[in-house]
């Protein structure tokens, strides 16, 4: 509960933002808009807060989504080419969250996502 009532926090931060700017769209007089422009703006980041907190959580947090960690350069863990590295650290029915990091070059992440795909996991990554 905690965590919801921050986020629609973080949400209530974008009123200053949007107040005004709903203002100036309406043809207010003010530039800073009127108390019904506020009033508005808050109630629409609670809305807007509160249903996407639980499209974020869905994000962030499940397993049909896949995560990908990235290294800019570095030495893959596999072949030792110095290039861009990734890992795969998240799909449905594959997680790697807790293990070892493993980063891998491109031939070797296609090599690897290959393999996971014959094992039946779906893999629609930066390596196909």
């Amino acid at each position: 509960m905690l965590k919801f009532l921050l986020y629609l926090g973080r949400w209530q931060l974008s009123t200053p933002l949007l107040a005004p700017i709903v203002a100036w769209f309406s043809g207010s007089p003010n530039w800073l808009g009127t108390p019904e422009s506020w009033l508005g703006s808050a109630v629409a980041n609670l809305v807007g807060g509160a249903i996407f907190f639980w499209v974020d959580r869905f994000i962030f947090t499940s397993k049909a989504v896949e995560m990908w960690h990235f290294v800019p350069e570095g030495n893959c863990d596999e072949c030792g080419n110095r290039t861009e590295l990734w890992r795969l650290t998240l799909a449905p029915g594959y997680d790697k969250r807790t293990d070892e990091p493993k980063y891998l070059c491109m031939e070797c992440s296609k090599k690897q996502t290959d393999k996971l795909r014959a094992k039946g996991i779906k893999i629609h990554g930066k390596s196909q």
